[in-house]
């Protein structure tokens, strides 16, 4: 196919036929993926004739008008959609993972029952307490194995991937652990589950005369079929202490049935289990109310910002039938990653679910964490437990489990004034230059729409960043321009070079405010007064201390390649014309420069080669704003 770029549909972005064929690999037959680029995809420019002329209209019409809706019916391909796993034998994961899981957690074994009983328990137990048991299918971790330990699970049993355990993983894991005083047994609903562990139960009363008691939780709101999901939990820690302090089975099961009636969970996915099969998850949508082993959600939504996702989560929580009761003691929240959402937006819908109209009801946080998985699924799902003293008193019991993440009354941002001296723009006077505020809106305006530009490039040799910090500095800069001593160059530097070293990440923060730094240092030694007294050598010499400091010069594919022949252009008289283009002839030559700094030093050449420094082609964009 030709190497045009065409506009996807389906997010409104431009790719090429490859781009988009390995985007839609796996999900949907190549046939359909060129018939949906030829007839579906819109050109935005037309072919080279070097490349052939393009298919006449009448020709296109012709084919048949079924197929431009192949990719919306095509059956995806079968195979997952991220088969790349760490392991050595994939039909061994679990016993592995499992093992690994008793490497790092004190008293914890298994029985001697591979593969067929997947088995693991306390090895501090005596049996002079009630008895926690739970599982099910692998994928799920840290629940169930994870959980184990003094004051939650005393056992927990896996079966495979997404697959319930046996009957007699179940019974063998009830039989280990359970003494005098019973066993309480915690079952999702799920059929599987639910046959499984209540044959066992029942087989362990007949056959070995336990006391055995069962509960099943149902915390999912999304479909009737009450699924239980992440919400259990609560069930394992709640009664884990109830046990751990000693109270009898009875008592453990009335709590573990109260704690069920009052928790509620609901989750959203933008992906499906991409370990396990294709994904079915459209890029620009998401999944509100879907499995923990990949079942389709209860409905498919346009993607939206976190804040809205969390409010319509806990909306629907709220509005089921265990949260209908007042909860005069408000809410503990569990924030739970289904493994695939890195920290950091884990951290964001932390601050979403206390930023909604419902935070100031939750009392207690557990999380965010990783504790009800479904393998790699790029999602997440918050939990409800209304709360009343027991259960608080439950919930924030110790308990010796590493993986538990403990709970917390929410502490809500808090922030004291930077200390005296730090800030370069305590001490600066305002003042106006009507030029310079304009060149410095120019090229603040012209990175700021650069941004998906340069982000786009640095994806291909750096860490697609370079145009969001420069966008994001730019945006300081015009939010504080009123601030800056705009008619003293002198002074302008210096704060230019504090405003970029606090609001610029990365190396080219600080290599720019090092920089500004050396361009005040410039005019302060020389006396100049104005910019085209003392301008361009002053540009020289921060760009001197930038080299200094950094261990670049000119001909490692940095930003210097472009900002140094245009320092040179102004010394030579050549005006901001001749410097726009002497950056740009600068910053095409480093498409063919070998890396010896930055982050491309570590790219081969056959991504890096033909593709411009992202950092060059940003001071080409700001120079050309104000040629």
């Amino acid at each position: 196919m030709p190497e045009e770029r065409r506009r996807d549909p389906e997010d409104g972005e431009l790719y090429t036929y490859e781009e988009l064929a390995r985007w839609y690999a796996g999900k949907y037959k190549k046939g359909d993926i060129k018939t949906y680029w030829e007839q579906t995809c819109v050109p935005t420019r037309a072919k080279s004739s070097s490349k052939g002329s393009p298919e006449p209209k009448a020709k296109a019409k012709v084919k048949d008008k079924a197929k431009v809706k192949a990719k919306a019916k095509a059956k995806p391909e079968k195979g997952p959609a991220n088969p790349k796993r760490f392991v050595d034998d994939l039909d061994n994961i679990v016993r592995d993972g499992m093992d690994g899981l008793i490497w790092f957690t004190p008293n914890l074994g298994r029985l001697d029952t591979f593969p067929s009983i997947k088995v693991v328990f306390r090895t501090d137990w005596s049996k002079d307490k009630v008895a926690l048991v739970s599982g099910g299918g692998a994928g799920h971790e840290p629940m169930h194995g994870g959980l184990v330990g003094q004051g939650l699970l005393t056992a927990a049993i896996s079966g495979e991937t997404f697959a319930s355990p046996t009957i007699d993983a179940v019974l063998a894991a009830i039989v280990q652990v359970t003494g005098p005083k019973g066993c309480l047994l915690i079952i999702k609903n799920y059929t599987g589950d639910r046959l499984n562990f209540t044959l066992a139960a029942q087989r362990a009363r007949d056959q070995f005369g336990l006391k055995v008691e069962t509960v099943i939780t149902r915390d999912d709101v999304a479909t009737v079929a009450e699924r239980g999901v992440a919400g259990t939990i609560f069930v394992h820690k709640l009664c884990g202490a109830a046990a751990e302090a000693n109270k009898s089975l009875e008592d453990v099961k009335t709590l573990a049935d109260s704690v069920i009636d009052s928790t509620a969970s609901e989750g959203v996915s933008f992906s499906s289990v991409r370990r396990l099969k294709a994904e079915m998850i459209r890029n620009n949508k998401m999944e509100i109310g879907l499995g923990i082993h990949g079942e389709p959600g209860a409905r498919t939504e346009d993607k939206a910002p976190v804040s809205k996702i969390v409010s319509s989560l806990l909306q629907d929580i709220l509005k089921g039938k265990r949260m209908e009761a007042a909860a005069p003691e408000g809410y503990a929240c569990l924030i739970n990653n289904l493994g695939g959402v890195p920290p950091l937006e884990m951290c964001v819908v932390a601050n979403a679910v206390m930023k909604s109209e419902y935070g100031s009801k939750i009392k207690l946080l557990i999380g965010p964490a990783s504790l009800c998985t479904s393998l790699d699924m790029n999602g997440f799902s918050l939990s409800l437990l209304r709360l009343n003293a027991e259960f608080t008193t439950y919930l924030k019991a110790p308990t010796s489990v590493g993986l538990w993440p403990a709970a917390v009354a929410p502490c809500a941002p808090t922030t004291v004034p930077i200390p005296a001296g730090l800030d370069a723009m305590e001490s600066v006077t305002p003042s106006s230059d009507e030029a310079v505020a304009a060149v410095m809106k120019k090229v603040c305006a012209a990175l700021i729409a650069a941004k998906k530009e340069l982000d786009d490039l640095d994806a291909k040799v750096g860490d697609a960043d370079c145009g969001s910090t420069m966008a994001s500095a730019s945006q300081c800069v015009l939010d504080a321009l009123d601030k800056f001593p705009l008619a003293d160059p002198q002074l302008l530097c210096r704060a230019l070079g504090s405003t970029l070293s606090k609001a610029m990440g990365g190396s080219s923060g600080v290599l720019l405010s090092i920089m500004f730094m050396g361009m005040q240092a410039s005019f302060q030694k020389a006396g100049k007064k104005s910019w085209t007294e003392g301008g361009p050598q002053a540009f020289m010499d921060g760009l001197q201390a930038m080299m200094d400091a950094g261990g670049a010069t000119t001909g490692m594919r940095t930003m210097l390649d472009a900002l140094v022949p245009a320092a040179q252009a102004l010394l030579d008289g050549k005006g901001l014309a001749g410097a726009a283009d002497a950056a740009t002839a600068g910053m095409e030559s480093t498409k063919t420069m070998a890396p010896r700094a930055g982050r491309t030093e570590n790219v081969p050449e056959s991504v890096w080669k033909n593709v411009v420094d992202p950092g060059a082609k940003a001071v080409a964009i700001a120079l050309k704003a104000i040629a």
